[in-house]
């Protein structure tokens, strides 16, 4: 009888330690595909960039329809956390709109004058900028790069280089388009370059992303007068972006002086995508293929030596 309550023991025993055998192959294959995918990651290479933004592509449509049931969720988090700061913010949007309204009439004077200015100096108006709301349907942010995948892509007429904004200021620029989605350039990747403009004297300068989450301002002029709490928005120099839009303040020490951006890029959900075509990208083209019709049509014919007639 003993004997068979040890064996009987002895086959639990056995019963619970088979699954966890079974389990310690596949776990090891596990760390091996992860420690190949981190590898991977780390190669800076075209081909690896080329397959990672392809698979982005082909599994957005599954990320689209993952996000409709945790939709709910989100919205029921989002609820809770407002009406719990809902009290301070009535507060604070009382004070605000005090403020607006004596601001609002300073504001419809300033605009009488410039029109009145406008109509006289006979200024070219302002381009309209068309744009586009999108949702955000994956995060690609990692070690390395910095850049979320929308939407909207070729079929909304998204097209590289458009600049893309929230409600609290700008996000990044369109690098990649597929059909159906896009990829989004954050201001914090170490590709963005971004020219700006600092404080009230419009200190010229470039908004230099290093994959953290305060870009650093380079390329400033020697004794300009910037401080902290200097607002930072777009120059528009070059024409990549339209010129005013927001970024954040200036931050840290003037030796090395960094930008906190308005715009919360971890938690990105909706973006809009400004139609803004690159104005000097038709000029470039035209002048230089007018200088290369002009030089061939001033060109100086070549000069041949006579030749002289048998005697």
């Amino acid at each position: 009888m003993t004997q068979l309550k040890d064996h009987n023991l002895f086959l639990r025993r056995t019963d619970r330690e088979a699954p966890g055998k079974h389990m310690r192959p596949l776990l090891l294959l596990l760390v091996f595909v992860a420690s190949g995918l981190l590898l991977l990651s780390r190669l800076d290479h075209s081909m690896v960039s080329d397959v990672r933004w392809r698979a982005s592509t082909w599994l957005s449509p599954v990320l689209r329809g993952a996000l409709i049931p945790a939709e709910p969720v989100r919205e029921i988090g989002r609820s809770i956390s407002a009406q719990v700061d809902l009290s301070h913010e009535l507060e604070r949007l009382r004070q605000e709109n005090q403020k607006l309204e004596s601001w609002k009439w300073r504001a419809q004077q300033l605009e009488s004058k410039v029109a009145d200015l406008e109509a006289l100096a006979k200024t070219v108006p302002e381009q309209k900028i068309d744009f586009l709301t999108s949702r955000v349907i994956a995060d690609s942010s990692g070690v390395f790069v910095r850049s979320v995948t929308i939407d909207a892509g070729r079929k909304r007429n998204v097209k590289e280089g458009y600049p893309v904004i929230n409600g609290d200021g700008l996000v990044g620029r369109i690098v990649d388009v597929a059909p159906a989605v896009s990829r989004v350039l954050l201001a914090t990747d170490l590709n963005s370059r971004i020219p700006v403009r600092i404080g009230p004297n419009a200190v010229r300068g470039i908004l230099a992303g290093d994959n953290s989450a305060r870009p650093r301002l380079i390329y400033i002029p020697e004794g300009a007068n910037i401080a902290n709490g200097d607002d930072v928005a777009t120059s528009g120099v070059g024409g990549v972006f339209p010129e005013g839009l927001r970024l954040g303040t200036v931050v840290g020490g003037l030796s090395d002086p960094r930008v906190a951006l308005r715009a919360d890029l971890d938690r990105l959900s909706y973006v809009s995508v400004l139609f803004f075509a690159d104005p000097f990208r038709g000029v470039t083209g035209d002048l230089s293929q007018r200088k290369v019709s002009g030089e061939a049509h001033n060109a100086i014919p070549p000069v041949y030596p006579r030749l002289r007639a048998a005697p």
